[in-house]
């Protein structure tokens, strides 16, 4: 068995955590919508790091817990879960692992050795017409295991997310290395997943906010969100996509639960001087967001409150964050506020500015 599956790191265990909470938010709600789910984890491993569950094992029980738990009070749920990894080692002691563990409400099928490429075509052409939601783990071993066009393909199916996860602080770290071969991995990587290819970047979330504009641009998506996983010395990231803002909303919740500047988690020791969400003012990301949001109110002159809401959520955001921010505003007055009836409404609890939306408000920007 590799030394990788030996004992589970801090960073993995924070990987299999982000993974863990988004599948609790999210496989409720597919359920409860479409009463059926696919689940693929492509490159599995094995069950267990070390001691610790690893990806599979905390899949297996956290869907077999949703299915039992009675408050989804729903008959005939279908939970699909497909397990590949190449190495053969890995799945047949998954394949251990499974045997010990309760998932008689779930239907595993038959675990894989296919390199991904070979998965994926299997993929794509089985469920290329199938309206059955679907969630794929992608945690490749190298660079060069996922390209582009791997995540369009997947992304053209119909409801689909996509977690996946990459080593982001070596790509970085190399970025600005143009003596690289242009057939080295890294490089390639490098210029394929970011908008500037090998470039000197203003750090790591520079690096990371690139890739995530070259995967929008580039799959046509608005829905991208990364979740730094921040150990030091060593950087891993996790890239959600998805075609629905309740998926990017879930995201962003997690994220800005986990760590104090919003973008992840961090696994060591904070260092001094780190800004948070809230920190010092014209510095934190809370106050780049509300100048982002009050440019756009301006340049537009007039936004509903479902608008405003889905930016905020694309600018890594929540509802509740807008709000404060037209608060301020409105308090300033920079913007007027009508309700459905052309009525204008001062009071903030009346905006609808929320997750769902259930009335039509407008705010029109008067400087």
């Amino acid at each position: 068995m590799s030394d990788f599956f030996v004992e589970q790191n801090d960073l993995t265990a924070a990987k299999v955590r982000v993974y863990e909470e988004y599948i609790t938010g999210y496989l409720p709600k597919i359920l409860q919508t479409f009463k059926r789910c696919l689940i693929a984890d492509l490159f599995c491993g094995a069950g267990k790091n070390g001691n610790q569950d690893g990806s599979p094992l905390v899949l297996i029980k956290q869907v077999q817990y949703i299915l039992t738990n009675p408050v989804l009070k729903q008959k005939d749920l279908e939970v699909d879960i497909l397990f590949n990894d190449k190495i053969k080692e890995y799945t047949d002691d998954l394949e251990l692992q499974l045997n010990n563990i309760s998932h008689s409400y779930i239907n595993i099928h038959p675990i894989t050795n296919k390199d991904f490429q070979n998965s994926l075509t299997n993929i794509l052409h089985k469920f290329k017409n199938s309206n059955t939601p679907k969630f794929f783990f992608l945690d490749p071993f190298k660079y060069s295991d996922v390209t582009i066009d791997n995540l369009r393909d997947l992304m053209a199916l119909p409801y689909t997310e996509v977690f996946l996860f990459t080593p982001v602080f070596h790509g970085y770290r190399f970025s600005n290395k143009n003596d690289y071969a242009k057939e080295h991995k890294t490089r390639k990587f490098v210029e394929e997943f970011t908008t500037r290819g090998m470039s000197n970047y203003d750090g790591i979330d520079d690096f990371m906010q690139s890739i995530k504009n070259k995967i929008k641009s580039e799959l046509n998506l608005d829905y991208v969100r990364p979740v730094l996983l921040d150990g030091g010395k060593c950087k891993n990231a996790i890239f959600l996509l998805t075609k629905h803002r309740e998926g990017m909303l879930l995201m962003n919740k997690i994220a800005l639960k986990k760590s104090d500047d919003g973008k992840g988690v961090n696994i060591k020791v904070q260092q001094s001087g780190q800004v948070d969400i809230f920190g010092t003012q014209g510095t934190s990301r809370f106050d780049m967001f509300s100048k982002d949001l009050e440019k756009e109110l301006k340049n537009k002159k007039i936004m509903t409150n479902a608008e405003i809401v889905d930016f905020s959520i694309i600018e890594e955001f929540l509802p509740s964050h807008a709000k404060d921010v037209l608060n301020t505003l409105c308090i300033n007055n920079k913007i007027t506020v009508l309700n459905g009836s052309d009525n204008i409404t001062n009071k903030k609890t009346q905006w609808n500015i929320a997750e769902k939306i259930t009335k039509n408000i407008t705010f029109t920007y008067d400087n």
